[in-house]
């Protein structure tokens, strides 16, 4: 059953990478309750986030799908490697509800008994029982896509449904969205 596929702009691509990196960002070495005027901000923005649903369909996802899948031992070492210069391991994943198909980020993610679990890290939009930091189960076979941050090069590897998103943006701000999270479509690992 193909996905809709919403129109893609650089600020929709923008807000998936930064979902996928989700928390890149240093986590502060002693909890901090986040001010209400910040909970509230960030409630606001996770509301407005449009997701880009994936067409399944489409000849260039699929063949996201088969790059990820026949990289993705590679990636699982990298994984389990806890590297501390690479950061923001995620893998996308096929979930369902019934006959509801959705691709969803997971981030942080590991191994249990035969499959993985791990919590969604993009927001939901066909899912109705998930949400954002929700609990997942997954197989090996559920993972359409992959990727990392490495810090000292600052680049991204992985993230091939994104690339075959940001081919359908405009060019001039794709490169330079591209350039700020160093994700070069054209490089595997």
């Amino acid at each position: 059953m193909p996905k809709l596929v919403h129109t893609t702009s650089i600020a929709l691509i923008s807000g998936l990478l930064c979902l996928s990196m989700g928390t890149a960002r240093a986590e502060p070495a002693v909890a901090t309750k986040p001010a209400a005027s910040q909970k509230k901000a960030d409630k606001k923005a996770e509301e407005k986030q449009e997701v880009v649903e994936l067409n399944d369909q489409d000849p260039a996802m699929k063949a996201a799908f088969k790059k990820a899948q026949g990289s993705l031992d590679e990636f699982l070492k990298i994984h389990a490697a806890n590297d501390p210069n690479v950061d923001v391991e995620s893998v996308r994943v096929r979930l369902s509800e019934g006959k509801v198909t959705e691709y969803v980020w997971i981030h942080p993610f590991e191994k249990d008994g035969n499959g993985y679990k791990g919590k969604a890290n993009s927001v939901p939009s066909r899912l109705k029982k998930l949400v954002v930091g929700g609990q997942v189960s997954f197989k090996r076979e559920d993972i359409v896509d992959w990727t990392y941050f490495e810090i000292k090069a600052r680049r991204m590897h992985g993230n091939f449904t994104t690339c075959v998103q940001l081919a359908k943006a405009p060019a001039a701000e794709v490169e330079a969205l591209k350039k700020s999270y160093g994700l070069d479509c054209s490089k595997n690992l």
